[in-house]
């Protein structure tokens, strides 16, 4: 049959997709972004990175839900656009990992806020500041 002898190839593809030592995987929401991004749109206001679902809700927003390293994440449709990470103490050992790999995509701004800490003075922080990007047009 037809379906045996394809099935070995299947399988041998589904196993090389995912054992791609170059593969990142899109968080929620990220794929939107992408689209969005190829068709040449950026969003209106900051990106939010969050790792829960019920926050940032009137933002565009990625949401981190699962514990999937943030260095098999990718975020490059996050390169020069302002991005605030949003995020509860529980969630705060991963906030760095975050950082690190939002910072390889070369945001326009990159800020946390940590909700937990609001009337603290230590709830914003400034990753790295506004910068403006500039495009050059083709001649």
């Amino acid at each position: 049959m037809a379906t045996k002898q394809n099935a070995p190839a299947a399988t041998e593809a589904i196993g090389k997709t995912k054992l791609n030592p170059n593969y990142k995987r899109i968080p929620a929401y990220g794929k939107q972004f992408m689209e969005m991004r190829r068709s040449g749109k950026v969003p209106s206001k900051r990106v939010m990175v969050t790792f829960d679902w019920d926050l940032a809700q009137a933002y565009p927003r990625i949401v981190l839900a699962d514990d999937t390293p943030a260095d098999q994440l990718n975020f490059s449709y996050l390169a020069g656009l302002p991005v605030q990470v949003i995020y509860r103490r529980k969630d705060s050992h991963r906030v760095s990992g975050v950082i690190d790999s939002i910072l390889q995509v070369n945001p326009s701004c990159l800020a946390t806020f940590a909700i937990d800490l609001v009337g603290t003075g230590d709830a914003v922080t400034l990753i790295k500041a506004y910068e403006r990007t500039h495009t050059e047009v083709a001649a």
